[in-house]
């Protein structure tokens, strides 16, 4: 009786370890916008690969521009595109982008001596729900640069 409760006891140990190992998170495309003038926030972009079980994306670092890091949703409002907190912070198996327009990261109360310009790279952190980080170089880019990319045309 004590080798059955010791080998199930093993086979489910392993089998935790099994799943542990099967969870991997990577991040790429990973890109911050330009500070606009007068501002001391900007957005930042990613592409998360995850794959395994679902976990919760639970914080965004980025310690060489700002301390306050948010994640964002869009929401229309009284035809109004107005930031809100993520909606949904969980990465399923597959591919999913923070893009412009979109769930994002935002960068708050930058110091101005931290203000990023574009052609610099930043390194951007994130946590997960299972313990695990990904982290990825982020060039900074001008507006237009990040509209472009984005598909989105701008009123002249």
């Amino acid at each position: 009786m004590k080798k059955c409760v010791f080998l199930s006891a093993m086979l489910v140990a392993f089998a935790q370890v099994a799943v542990a190992e099967t969870t991997v998170t990577s991040v790429d495309n990973c890109v911050i916008q330009e500070v606009l003038p007068g501002k001391a926030m900007t957005g930042a972009f990613v592409t998360f690969h995850h794959q395994g079980p679902a976990v919760d994306i639970i914080a965004a670092e980025i310690p060489s521009i700002t301390s306050h890091v948010e994640l964002h949703s869009m929401e229309l409002k009284d035809h109004v595109m107005t930031m809100i907190p993520l909606t949904n912070p969980s990465l399923e198996a597959g591919i999913r982008e923070f893009k412009k327009g979109a769930d994002h990261v935002m960068l708050m109360s930058i110091p101005e001596e931290k203000l990023p310009r574009v052609g610099e790279i930043h390194t951007m952190t994130f946590k997960f729900s299972n313990g695990t980080e990904a982290s990825c170089d982020a060039m900074v880019k001008s507006i237009d640069e990040i509209m472009q990319a984005a598909g989105i045309k701008m009123a002249h």
